[in-house]
């Protein structure tokens, strides 16, 4: 799959969001790239290995080992940033988006979708207990095992859709099936208004392109969760391999 507008790369815009205790930052040219840190100065340290998975994963072939990178928004909030919460509106998510630029990034949502269900479907011990992921979170307790993380996942595809203020019948519990209907309705709302609308949902501005934008971020972040309890498995010897379709180590 060619994904046009991603190759010819070669600065990237950041956008921080922070509550002083901890800073994310989202890479624009990338959508759903993302990069964390405790300090500014370490979450921009973690640019360029972001950019590089990002990219592999696309199986697009980084034009340098060490990217420009430039700030070009800042957000103070006071949500749990260091558990990953965020509100930011980008500034790209207002812009207007013409067909074929929509439709590479609903492409990319899907294959996002894939490639985390991939990723899942390869574990074999989905209910073992990775005891450093015991703790409370903004959302509640953390997802300890793999099959809660894909679980809170999948789930998630339907909170995303509602932040458009439709409507609509949730069509059942599979993964695949939930992606494409959120998917579809999403494209109809596009054909629509384009990207012309804002949405304020419990205090948060969103778009269409943020919804799509959040959906390849939410499988990343919690797709890097998962390759990290299998790389504890197999550290346990509990596993004797794995594979990483995100590229994300």
């Amino acid at each position: 799959m060619r994904w046009s507008s991603l190759r010819a790369i070669d600065r990237i815009s950041v956008a921080l969001e922070t509550n002083r205790n901890a800073y994310i930052g989202f890479l624009l040219e990338l959508p759903g790239a993302f990069v964390r840190g405790r300090t500014e100065k370490e979450a921009l340290a973690k640019v360029n290995s972001e950019v590089t998975s990002y990219l592999r994963w696309l199986k697009i072939a980084p034009k340098s080992s060490a990217y420009d990178f430039v700030v070009t928004q800042r957000h103070q909030c006071s949500l749990m940033v260091e558990d990953a919460d965020n509100e930011i509106l980008l500034e790209s998510d207002r812009d207007s988006i013409d067909k074929k630029k929509f439709t590479e990034l609903v492409k990319l949502v899907r294959y996002s979708g894939e490639t985390f269900l991939m990723l899942y479907d390869q574990c074999k011990l989905k209910d073992w207990i990775d005891q450093t992921r015991i703790r409370k979170t903004f959302y509640g307790e953390s997802p300890k095992i793999i099959r809660e993380i894909f679980e809170h996942v999948n789930g998630t595809q339907y909170y995303y859709l509602s932040r458009t203020k439709i409507s609509f019948d949730r069509e059942g519990e599979d993964f695949v099936r939930r992606r494409e209907f959120c998917l579809r309705k999403i494209e109809e709302l596009y054909h629509k208004n384009r990207n012309s609308r804002v949405y304020e949902v419990d205090n948060e501005l969103w778009t269409l392109k943020k919804i799509l934008r959040r959906f390849v971020w939410h499988d990343r972040i919690h797709g890097k969760s998962i390759v990290r309890i299998l790389q504890t498995q197999k550290r346990l010897n509990l596993i004797e391999g794995f594979s990483d379709p995100f590229f994300f180590f």
